[in-house]
């Protein structure tokens, strides 16, 4: 089963090809540093937070990565599917296949979130 979110491989031009830095900036050099511990799954360091995503926000995606990473053990994955007017978002939970299980309900998402269970 492939995950439709791609693993932090580094900083991308605009047309989505992998760039290098070139010149070491501060910024370039907190960049890095932060991109590194994100796709390693460990605690930013402050230093390369400075202008970056508030920590609760680092810490709500580390908990959502950790619950993809259980679903997916368990064959399963969440696919969010806006509806053809875009007004509402669609939660499809999918089998190691791609094949839709059922639709969730936000409470349902939700539930899941908490507890794990896919029952």
């Amino acid at each position: 089963m492939s995950s439709p979110i791609l693993p932090v491989e580094g900083p991308v031009h605009a047309a989505g090809l992998p760039s290098t830095i070139s010149e070491a900036t501060p910024a370039n050099e907190d960049a890095v540093v932060f991109i590194a511990a994100l796709a390693a799954g460990t605690s930013v360091p402050p230093q390369a937070a400075h202008g970056g995503p508030p920590a609760e926000v680092l810490q709500q995606v580390r908990a959502a990565g950790a619950l993809a990473k259980r679903l997916h053990e368990s064959g399963y994955q969440l696919r969010f599917l806006a509806t053809e007017c875009g007004d509402r978002t669609v939660i499809e939970l999918q089998d190691a296949g791609g094949s839709a299980v059922r639709i969730l309900t936000a409470t349902e998402a939700v539930e899941l979130a908490v507890s794990g269970s896919t029952d």
